[in-house]
């Protein structure tokens, strides 16, 4: 089903977290762990939501980061990243990824995502820099496309922040851009993303929509920011992402609604679940005059 705002103006096409790849990544044992291989559309394949299939074309590699990983090879101190993100090499290395979408015969296509300088020892350690990336709209009529070439709608750029003094440290900003489909076929285009400027980058939390307006909606404050929990399952420790303020205090209820406990949040936004037994388990935030709630799983 369509997720749209109440005026049927804008269409959520694609959103995701890349919280739960459909397998395990295979890692890169050669080069470099905590960094997985596979193409994209293996591992993500149908895991985002919206109107779009979620399937994904990608030239070279486009890697799976293991924020998390068990290697400890990257950090994230905002918790921004989760558990996984999208990495890929410059221009310079070919690496495009692709993801076809039906605009529905809305005018344009707005784009946020949250992206970051990061490196690899896979070829590098690289030079780093400001990560920006080029986001394309190539014309797909019949839903059919060639990522490497066609014809080009419209492209617009994505700017992030400058890197963190160690390179295997994420520093994460948010970006959105529009781009306009006024030219296309039937509809159906494509979106390409090639990394123009960082040696090395990686990008997460992206949220797609079809508009009437060049201006990103507010819809996709709630699709992108969504309350979040890594890792799952978890052992001890849970640490929350995507809250807006930072509340002392989380309810923690079983999956029958029965209240379990009262826990502090810690620096990170982490929660200690040690006490609580193995399990399925809802934390439930309130924010001002907002709850949200994110599922999890007790060790």
């Amino acid at each position: 089903m369509a997720a749209t705002n109440t005026r049927a103006q804008n269409v959520v096409v694609y959103s995701n977290q890349f919280l739960t790849p459909l397998d395990t990544p295979s890692i890169a044992t050669w080069c470099q762990l905590d960094f997985g291989v596979d193409p994209v559309n293996d591992l993500w394949a149908g895991t985002g939501s919206g109107t779009s299939s979620g399937q994904f074309e990608n030239t070279n590699t486009v890697e799976t980061i293991l924020i998390t990983g068990p290697a400890d090879v990257y950090d994230d101190p905002s918790g921004i990243g989760g558990d996984y993100s999208i990495g890929m090499l410059n221009t310079g290395f070919g690496d495009k990824l692709g993801l076809l979408i039906d605009t529905e015969g809305l005018p344009f296509v707005n784009v946020a995502m949250d992206l970051s300088a990061i490196n690899t020892t896979c070829g590098g350690p690289f030079p780093m820099d400001t990560a920006v990336f080029l986001l394309e709209l190539l014309d797909a009529p019949g839903g059919i496309f060639v990522l490497s070439s066609g014809t080009v709608l419209d492209a617009d750029t994505l700017t992030g922040t400058g890197p963190d003094a160690d390179s295997f440290v994420f520093n994460w900003a948010h970006a959105e851009g529009s781009l306009d489909v006024s030219g296309s076929t039937d509809g159906m285009v494509a979106l390409r993303m090639t990394l123009i400027r960082s040696s090395y980058a990686s990008f997460d939390n992206i949220y797609i929509e079809a508009s009437v307006d060049s201006v990103i909606s507010s819809v996709h404050e709630d699709e992108a920011h969504a309350l979040g929990a890594f890792p799952i399952p978890c052992a001890d420790l849970l640490t929350l992402t995507g809250m807006r303020t930072r509340p002392r205090m989380v309810t923690i209820f079983s999956t029958m609604g029965e209240a379990m406990r009262m826990v502090p949040i810690a620096a990170q936004g982490t929660v200690d679940v040690s006490g609580l037994p193995p399990g399925a388990y809802v934390v439930r935030v309130e924010e001002g005059d907002q709850v949200r709630t994110v599922r999890f799983i007790r060790e």
